[in-house]
């Protein structure tokens, strides 16, 4: 799959759909354009050549009138540059059209004007044929006129002859720019400047110009642009000479070469634009200010001359790399400059495509080898570092190389693989972590699993000191009960009857710790901490209690005899964690809380009660209106210190008034029995014992315990503490 995914992305560069070819231009002009931004540097380049533009700005149009201006003018703009020093002076302007004679007009526009009025005046057109005024001018300097190609125009002016060989027949297939038609300069001043180049700009799909074309072919000639032009009159180059690749049916240009310069292009004849920098990187100067010699000689004096428009309303502003709003007459002083000095100029291979097939291919291999079976964060590792990996190459290759390669394939194709064998990874994860947790949850808590799946500590969790509680229920008579049963109907029941207790511990947020036979073990506040542990453990209790006796009712329905449950509870200070040895390890809790609990789950029996819990859990569980009666006062087999022990009875909402009333009944007995007023004692156990709302075996414990007491202990030794000497 990762190598189908390699394959689609290397297959957008064959796909020639317009929508997928314009959105791949459109990112990858957007990472050219982040590159470019982010490598600019922090002051512009300076070079021995002195690069300017001559600026028809609005102040110019202020002082000197609106644009187009009188071919005089123009003429004297030139002239002062020349006189300035200007070396060469190129226009980002064509004059497509004669500029009409003043005394033609005069002549035109008075018809009442008599013969010899008319030929005194035609004597004068010469002296205001500013046509040949800027002609003349254009013969004594070095200027290069601009012209337009434009297929939806009418071809007129004069175009020079192509100063361009290029090897070439009209049978061969080629990728450099075609025109037909074309805005050039009138004859007269053409044939008067030392050179022409076209202006065309050539914007990508996004809109944004970051090439320039060098050289466009029209009628089978290859012409060059403005910059190439001015730069190969700058260097007192004769010809421009085109070297190509030629195969059995096309032609493919690899450069241009003038003086002692070549010029690496692609087959189209273009060139990244080396951008000096935002605008106005070139100084400008406006085109008025040296028309009253208000401009300064040091900035003239050898220059190069780009004379151009950055005003809005002449609408020469551009969409570029480094600005939306980029006089079009400083892209090609850019230009001229990167043809000067071929160094700055970022190169496009010709073999590009091929290395960008190789790095696809290499790239998405290698990564489907990499994330195949990996998780999600080593997956993201792993693009994060692929990501650096081939952005910092494509960066060394433009800082270093000057080498621009696209970069935005790559990219997607790291994303789409990280996606893909990201989302397989975490599904996978998430399948197997079922797996095991559905596997695992019949032997081990499920919090434990889900805590031990998220654990930073791997395999193993730590053992640690908690206050907690501990229950165990155990069914009463089990082992009688069991010799009703045959194998398999002994399995059905346990299964029936652990499953049920095990979902109502599982509810109230408690952790099954183990199974042994029929008794059940379960603990609160670990793995997963539990504030309320003791009420939790608790209502699990009273959930128990109601459980048998729905149990009991579907039992006997199956001809299997009732059960009763007697569930010990106790809260304290505990250890817990995983215990073991190396072979065989469980999740447990240890400790003298954990004992009591099994104890006082052992005396539910004796007792006549369904619950007992010891007082650490007692007094957690009153604050939530846990109704509880007071059981006794023992002291465990093994144990020194007395320890009481409570019944909880339900929730203060959910036990009716004669329950409530006796239980404080209750409590007035169990105190004249501590107190030693046993007599008193004995006539409340009676009541409690004819009012049956409450177990009643205890009642008769304490009354044959008062019994045997009396004459035997003093009431003043009496401290209410029965030691009971089985577990």
């Amino acid at each position: 799959m990762g190598i189908a995914i390699t394959l689609l992305v290397i297959g957008l560069n064959y796909i020639r759909v317009d929508n997928v070819q314009k959105l791949l231009q459109r990112v990858e002009g957007i990472l050219y354009d982040a590159r470019l931004l982010a490598t600019l540097p922090a002051q512009p380049r300076k070079f021995d050549e002195q690069v300017i533009i001559i600026d028809i700005d609005e102040k110019s149009m202020r002082e000197q009138g609106r644009y187009p201006w009188s071919r005089g003018k123009v003429s004297e703009l030139v002239q002062k540059l020349m006189d300035a020093g200007v070396v060469v002076v190129a226009f980002d302007i064509f004059f497509a059209e004669p500029e009409r004679n003043p005394v033609e007009l005069v002549i035109a526009n008075n018809q009442h004007l008599n013969a010899k009025q008319r030929t005194q005046l035609a004597q004068l057109a010469d002296s205001v044929d500013f046509d040949n005024t800027f002609a003349q001018t254009l013969k004594n300097s070095e200027v290069v006129l601009g012209f337009l190609f434009d297929d939806s125009a009418e071809t007129s002016g004069q175009l020079p002859e192509s100063v361009i060989d290029w090897q070439h027949n009209s049978e061969q297939l080629s990728e450099i720019g075609r025109f037909s038609k074309v805005l050039a300069n009138i004859a007269p001043l053409q044939s008067a400047a030392t050179g022409a180049g076209f202006i065309n700009s050539v914007p990508e799909s996004d809109g944004f110009i970051r090439k320039a074309s060098l050289v466009l072919n029209y009628q089978g000639q290859l012409y060059p642009s403005l910059a190439l032009e001015a730069a190969r009159v700058y260097t007192l180059a004769e010809r421009i000479q085109a070297k190509s690749k030629v195969t059995a049916n096309a032609t493919w240009l690899q450069g241009l070469s003038f003086g002692n310069h070549f010029i690496p292009t692609n087959e189209k004849g273009q060139i990244f634009i080396p951008y000096k920098g935002v605008e106005r990187s070139f100084p400008y100067i406006s085109a008025t200010d040296v028309l009253n010699d208000r401009a300064g000689a040091e900035l003239l004096a050898g220059a190069v001359a780009f004379i151009g428009t950055s005003a809005v309303g002449l609408a020469d502003l551009r969409t570029t790399s480094v600005g939306v709003q980029y006089p079009g007459v400083e892209v090609h002083a850019n230009v001229f400059e990167g043809l000067i000095h071929p160094e700055i100029l970022p190169v496009e291979l010709d073999f590009t495509l091929a290395i960008v097939f190789t790095l696809l291919l290499v790239t998405g291999t290698g990564l489907s080898m990499l994330m195949v079976k990996q998780g999600p964060s080593r997956i993201l590792i792993i693009c994060i570092v692929s990501f650096v990996l081939h952005v910092g190459f494509n960066w060394y290759c433009w800082w270093a190389l000057k080498i621009s390669l696209p970069l935005f394939q790559v990219l997607l194709l790291i994303t789409l693989l990280t996606i893909y064998y990201g989302s397989v990874g975490f599904v996978s994860e998430n399948i197997t972590r079922k797996k095991i947790k559905s596997m695992f949850d019949q032997y081990v808590p499920p919090a434990y699993i889900e805590k031990l799946i998220q654990s930073d500590q791997g395999a193993e969790l730590k053992t640690e000191r908690k206050d907690m509680s501990v229950l165990f229920a155990d069914i009463r008579d089990f082992t009688t009960l069991s010799e009703q049963f045959t194998p398999e109907e002994l399995s059905d029941f346990l299964k029936e009857y652990l499953t049920e207790a095990t979902h109502i511990i599982f509810d109230n947020k408690g952790t099954i710790d183990k199974y042994v036979g029929d008794m059940v073990m379960a603990l609160w506040n670990a793995p997963l901490d539990d504030a309320d542990h003791a009420i939790n453990a608790v209502l699990s209790a009273l959930k128990l209690i109601a459980l048998t006796e729905s149990l009991s009712a579907r039992f006997v329905d199956k001809n299997w005899p009732k059960i009763q449950v007697g569930i010990g509870i106790s809260s304290g200070e505990m250890v817990v964690g995983d215990m073991g040895s190396t072979y065989r390890k469980a999740y447990t809790v240890l400790g003298d809380a954990v004992n009591l609990g099994a104890r006082i789950e052992a005396l539910t029996k004796y007792y006549g009660v369904d619950i007992l819990i010891s007082d650490n859990t007692y007094q957690a569980v009153i604050k939530h209106d846990v109704i509880c009666r007071k059981v006794d006062r023992i002291r465990v087999k093994g144990k020194l210190n007395a320890v009481e022990i409570y019944q909880p009875l339900g929730l203060a909402t959910e036990l009716s008034d004669d329950v409530q009333a006796d239980v404080i009944l209750h409590e007035k007995a169990i105190e004249k029995y501590l107190s030693g007023d046993w007599q008193q004692a004995l006539i409340l156990f009676q009541q409690l014992t004819d009012h049956a709302n409450l177990p009643t075996k205890v009642y008769s414990i304490y009354s044959e315990r008062i019994a045997n007491m009396r004459g035997d202990i003093n009431a003043s030794e009496w401290d209410g503490v029965y030691s009971h000497e089985s577990k």
